[in-house]
């Protein structure tokens, strides 16, 4: 953050000088409206180039984050995996996961495994909140502007539930993604239901 700061601020002097140079020079060679025209078209420009870079930063964020282009299976050590980690994300390494995953089930004894499958279902606990709450949360949050919004969606559970002392959400987004699929489980019957009748 550091260093992109002071890219933003050298960046932003540099563009200053040069339009501040570009009306001196014209407002003397050719008078104060042209030089007023020329500044303007090139602060349309300068704004042009900073839409562009804000919609290219959230390409590659959204390209980061679902592993898509050249970020599907980036080489360790090579310029992809550094582009990565400046942007913030970490990178997984899935055969590493897959490899602890297989030794895990192969220290599975049969017996074991028989033993939990044979074992009555418990009731569990309730849910602390009702569907009803939920299925606003998650019409909300799937039906946000992504352009326009910058919540994320820790900020949108910390509104609505609340933050632990250290200012974690209470509910955490694997909760919200486990109701988000039985909320969409419950409007699909609901649709169906609605046709048929």
């Amino acid at each position: 953050m550091v260093v992109l700061s002071l890219t933003l601020v050298v960046v932003s002097l540099i563009e200053y000088l040069s339009i501040t140079w570009v009306y001196q020079k014209t407002r003397l060679a050719l008078g104060v409206d042209l030089a007023q025209i020329s500044v303007s078209f090139m602060t349309i420009i300068v704004l042009g180039m900073v839409l562009l870079g804000m919609r290219l930063a959230h390409f590659i964020e959204n390209a980061i984050g679902r592993q898509r282009f050249i970020f599907r299976a980036p080489r360790p050590g090579g310029w992809v995996v550094a582009l990565i980690r400046v942007w913030g994300f970490e990178l997984i390494d899935k055969r590493q996961e897959s490899h602890v995953t297989s030794k895990a089930d192969s220290t599975l004894k049969p017996d074991e495994v028989s033993t939990i499958l044979n074992k009555p279902r418990r009731g569990g606990r309730r849910p602390t909140y009702s569907i009803d709450r939920w299925r606003r949360i998650v019409l909300k949050w799937e039906n946000r502007d992504t352009l326009r919004d910058a919540m994320t969606l820790a900020d949108l559970l910390a509104e609505e539930f609340g933050t632990h002392p250290d200012g974690s959400p209470r509910m955490t987004e694997q909760t919200y993604y486990c109701w988000r699929d039985k909320v969409l489980d419950d409007l699909r019957n609901k649709v169906e239901a609605n046709n048929s009748s």
